[in-house]
C-alpha cells in the first residue's frame, strides 16, 4: 500500500473538509458541481479543499440553497492550523488536493 506524507503549505487558507447525506439526486448533484469548483472529490460524499477565508464564506453561503434541514446532513471541517497530512490508497499523491483527519 503507498503511503504519502503531505504538508499544507498554503499560508492564509484553511483546510476545509465537506461531507453530505443528500436525499435528492437533483439537489445532491447541484451540491457536487458547486463543490467541483472550489475543492476536491476524495470520497464519493466527501470533499476537501484549501480555501480562503472569503472562499469558505462564499462556498457555505452556495451550499445552504441544495440543504432540505428535515432530511439532510451536510457538515463542514475546517483547519487553520497547519498539519502533517497522511494519505494512503487512490489519489494519495494529489500534494495538497489529499486530506485525512
Amino acid at each position: 500500500m503507498k503511503e504519502k506524507n503531505l504538508v499544507n503549505k498554503s499560508k492564509g487558507k484553511r483546510n476545509i473538509l465537506v461531507i453530505y447525506d443528500i436525499s435528492d439526486t437533483k439537489r445532491r448533484n447541484r451540491l457536487v458541481r458547486c463543490l467541483e469548483q472550489y475543492t476536491v472529490r476524495v470520497q464519493k460524499s466527501a470533499f476537501q479543499g484549501c480555501l480562503t477565508m472569503e472562499q469558505c464564506k462564499t462556498l457555505c453561503r452556495q451550499m445552504r440553497r441544495f440543504i432540505d434541514i428535515q432530511t439532510d446532513s451536510l457538515r463542514i471541517y475546517t483547519d487553520t492550523v497547519h498539519m502533517k497530512i497522511q494519505a494512503w490508497g487512490k489519489q494519495a499523491d494529489r500534494g495538497e488536493d489529499v486530506l485525512i483527519f
